[in-house]
């Protein structure tokens, strides 16, 4: 239905939505919770990665006005839809670029005080239990990661070690029964984890703080 209407509401906002994007799930907005409860500088700098139609940069932006955000994805006619949401709501505290992943800011040795992302986290083998219209409208690219799905959590861990503040937090989104395998990715200078759960009591968002390698 969303597809149809072409809108869907997330964090009480209305969102322009396409098949080049996911639609925006409740549960997604357990991420921009989260955030808001965090130990956030005055005008702190968040990067939303894979920011699908932008809803989380959009839903951050609206409740940080003082904040810079950016939101970054690898293609460019999923950041066309987020451009023209942001510009519905009239936002000029964030923008978006173009990135796989973090490439583009580790190249510019650019730091954040949060990096946040919904990513694709479901196995290949996993697709085909999907509900049916899941399979049938919505972007493979942006669900499915791999043969465990947790190959794009992975390398999202490994460049957000380079790209965040001492101090600063990553906080993202995983898949059911993900859990303990997810701990394990995590190495030196990460502290801090915490699993929050959706409503329907499933562990769903991660939250960690970068202190630095020693």
């Amino acid at each position: 239905m969303a597809y149809l209407q072409g809108k869907k509401e997330f964090w009480s906002l209305e969102f322009k939505v396409n098949r080049q994007v996911l639609i925006p799930r409740p549960e997604t907005e357990l991420l921009v919770e989260k955030i808001l409860s965090l130990p956030l500088s005055p005008r702190p700098c968040l990067l939303d990665v894979g920011t699908g139609c932008g809803n989380l940069a959009i839903a951050l932006a609206h409740e940080l006005p003082r904040a810079k955000i950016i939101g970054s994805d690898l293609f460019k006619r999923t950041l066309r839809v987020a451009e023209e949401n942001a510009r519905r709501h009239n936002l000029k505290n964030v923008r978006f670029i173009q990135s796989d992943l973090l490439e583009h800011f580790l190249k510019r040795k650019q730091r954040f005080e949060v990096i946040v992302s919904n990513p694709p986290y479901v196995a290949e083998d996993s697709w085909q239990h999907l509900a049916r219209p899941v399979r049938d409208f919505e972007p493979r690219k942006a669900l499915v990661a791999g043969p465990t799905g947790l190959e794009i959590i992975s390398r999202l861990i490994d460049q957000a070690s380079q790209c965040l503040v001492p101090g600063g937090y990553l906080v993202f989104e995983f898949g059911a029964g993900q859990e303990e395998r997810l701990k394990n990715l995590f190495g030196p200078g990460w502290d801090e984890l915490e699993i929050l759960k959706d409503y329907s009591g499933l562990p769903r968002v991660a939250s960690i703080a970068w202190r630095g390698k020693s």
